[in-house]
C-alpha cells in the first residue's frame, strides 16, 4: 500500500556512535485532532527504536509507539507497531501484531486517545529482554523477547512527525499544522544498566523543505519542536 502513497518525515534521530547502546526511550507527545485529515491519508507522531537500520533489510527491527489520526476517523488512537524485516512484509498495527502481549485493562494500542498529552516509554526488560511498553509509568503491554532475533539493545532512537498520502493528494498537516507547533517533551534515552540521560548527539531530518514540515531538537531542553501545515503535492 505504501508504494501508492507519498510518506514524508520530519525529525530527529539519536544513533550509537561510541559508547553503550540504548535500551530503552520515553518522551511526552503532544496529541491533536486533526479533522482536515482526509480518508485516505494519516497523520502521526511516533517513538521509533531500531536495531540494524543500516541493513541489509532482513535483518533491520523496530518497535514503534505514538498516536495516529487516520482513515478518516477524525480521532486519536495509540498504536504500537513491529517491523521484523526492514518495512518490508511484517509491519503491523495495534493488536494486529503478532506477538504483542496485552496486560493493561486501562490503555489498549488501537483505542480512541482524548487527552492532549500521551506520555510513552519502551524499554528492554533486562530480567526477562523483553520490550515493555508503559504509558504514565504504567504497563500497557510487551513485545517477547522470542519474536526478534537481533534485538538485545537498539542502536538508533528517532522521534518522528509522520504524514502519508495519496499522490494525487496534497500532503495533510503534520503535528497540529502550525510550524515546529507541536512538541515531543522530555525526552529521554535509556543507556547502559538503567541509565536515563538526556540525549546531546542527534540528526535533524526533513523530507521536504522547511516552507512544509519543520523539526528543531532543543538539546538544552530535550524537546522536539515539530510540524507544518503540509499541502505539498508531487507534480
Amino acid at each position: 500500500m505504501l508504494e501508492q502513497l507519498h510518506v514524508q518525515n520530519a525529525g530527529v534521530a539519536f544513533e550509537v556512535k561510541k559508547g553503550p547502546n540504548y535500551y530503552g526511550a520515553s518522551a511526552d507527545l503532544d496529541v491533536f485532532q486533526l479533522s482536515d485529515v482526509s480518508i485516505n491519508q494519516a497523520s502521526m507522531s511516533q517513538i521509533i527504536l531500531t536495531k540494524g537500520e543500516r541493513g541489509p533489510k532482513n535483518y533491520i527491527y523496530t518497535v514503534q509507539a505514538g498516536w495516529h489520526v487516520s482513515n478518516g476517523f477524525f480521532c486519536f488512537l495509540s498504536f504500537v507497531m513491529l517491523h521484523s524485516d526492514g518495512y518490508q512484509k511484517t509491519g503491523c498495527l495495534n493488536l494486529l501484531c503478532h506477538g504483542f502481549v496485552q496486560t493493561s485493562t486501562r490503555i489498549t494500542p488501537g483505542q480512541i486517545y482524548t487527552l492532549d498529552v500521551l506520555s510513552l516509554s519502551i524499554y528492554r526488560d533486562r530480567f526477562t529482554s523483553n520490550w515493555r511498553l508503559y504509558n504514565d509509568r504504567k504497563p500497557v503491554g510487551y513485545w517477547p523477547k522470542e519474536i526478534f532475533n537481533n534485538m538485545a539493545d537498539c542502536s538508533q532512537v528517532q522521534m518522528v512527525g509522520i504524514v502519508y498520502s495519496p499522490f494525487d493528494e496534497p500532503s495533510p498537516l503534520m503535528g497540529n499544522g502550525a510550524l515546529d507547533g507541536a512538541k515531543l517533551a522530555n525526552v529521554l534515552l535509556l543507556v547502559g544498566q538503567g541509565n536515563n540521560r538526556k540525549p546531546e548527539n542527534f540528526v535533524e531530518y526533513n523530507d521536504l523543505r522547511k516552507n512544509y514540515y519543520g523539526a528543531i531538537y532543543s538539546v538544552e531542553n530535550g524537546v522536539l519542536f515539530y510540524g507544518g501545515l503540509g499541502d505539498w503535492k508531487k507534480t
